[in-house]
């Protein structure tokens, strides 16, 4: 049974990557189809040297997440290394990636991280911190972006405007909702009872016993979590911090690759470019397919079309989601392969 669940879920992801791939390729012929002999053009204005530093830059964000990791390991295990958290996010990388709404890059973080000597309960701390102060600094970014470019937006992008914003409320709404579940054990209560009653009457939960059961798990688990902010409070304002930089980084990148696009640009356009990029991904985190593939790439050239024209943001986009996205994933699945057969460090 076990082995027929891991056929399963590796089948899965086998389908997911041949979907991310067949959706890259027709992403390429459109964006080659629709800007014909002027996308090749730009592409042929393209210097290796910026080539390589947009390589650099997202690996530097590869980095900085890496670097979270190992701060908020530390907290347990002391000697856990720089080179295993960058090991760890890049792997993770690679399974939120092909994984719908980017669920399995935390199921696999697991795995990596028993492979590295740390227990699965420190483990769940760990990656449970680490998505609530990154949901944090992503809704205050998102909305110091959203309040600071509002008219010139409101204004050139009405179209895409209510995107943006659907997609800032619902990654507000998972704090709120964090934040309530941690203050009030009335919502507790509900979620257990009412909620999982919801589900039975929708057909979504067939056990509801074994439902409430998980449910007070995690719940319980939760709170624990939570309990490690009131006892760590530097190094959780260091990770905000951080992760603001990660942020920041990963916002940035389509600047440098139009600066690699030969294109004219200045310190006043890396503002807009990174309000741009949070736009681009607060919208894209909507799309549920594997990747958000085919939504980003369109999302990125509606965006930044205004800025650069079609054609640019057409090959930018090439550039920019083969940086950010295909060759992240690749440089995770060889570092996937060597986790599995690599034996467990003493």
């Amino acid at each position: 049974m076990a082995e027929k669940t891991k056929k399963s879920i590796f089948g899965n992801y086998g389908i997911n990557a041949i979907f991310i791939i067949l959706i890259g390729v027709l992403m390429i012929a459109l964006s080659f189809g629709l800007g014909g002999e002027g996308i090749v053009d730009v592409l042929k204005m393209v210097d290796i040297a910026d080539v390589i530093l947009v390589i650099l830059i997202v690996l530097l964000w590869q980095f900085v997440i890496g670097l979270i990791l190992v701060v908020l390991t530390r907290i347990s295990h002391p000697k856990y290394r720089i080179i295993d958290g960058f090991i760890n996010v890049l792997v993770a990388a690679l399974f939120h990636g092909i994984t719908p709404s980017a669920s399995g890059g935390q199921i696999v973080q697991f795995y990596v991280f028993k492979k590295q000597r740390v227990d699965t309960g420190d483990a769940g701390s760990i990656l449970w911190i680490e998505f609530i102060i990154y949901q944090i600094a992503l809704t205050v970014l998102s909305a110091f972006f959203i309040i600071m470019r509002f008219n010139d937006f409101y204004s050139n992008y009405s179209s895409l405007f209510l995107f943006v914003i659907l997609g800032f409320i619902i990654n507000g709404s998972v704090i709120v909702f964090l934040i309530a579940l941690a203050k009030f054990k009335k919502l507790h209560d509900w979620i257990k009872n009412r909620g999982v009653y919801i589900g039975v009457k929708l057909h979504i939960v067939k056990d509801p016993e074994r439902t409430i059961e998980n449910i007070e798990i995690q719940l319980e688990r939760f709170r624990n979590e939570v309990g490690h902010f009131k006892d760590h409070k530097g190094r959780i304002a260091l990770v905000f911090f951080m992760n603001i930089v990660r942020l920041l980084i990963y916002y940035s990148v389509p600047f440098f690759v139009f600066m690699a696009m030969g294109q004219k640009v200045d310190a006043g356009l890396l503002v807009d470019c990174i309000a741009m990029g949070s736009f681009v991904a607060i919208t894209s985190s909507m799309i549920p397919i594997p990747g958000a593939s085919g939504g980003t790439e369109m999302i990125f050239v509606l965006m930044f079309g205004n800025l650069f024209g079609q054609t640019v943001a057409g090959a930018a986009m090439l550039l920019w989601r083969f940086a950010t996205y295909y060759l992240v994933m690749a440089i995770g699945a060889v570092l996937f392969l060597y986790v599995k057969l690599k034996k467990v460090r003493e």
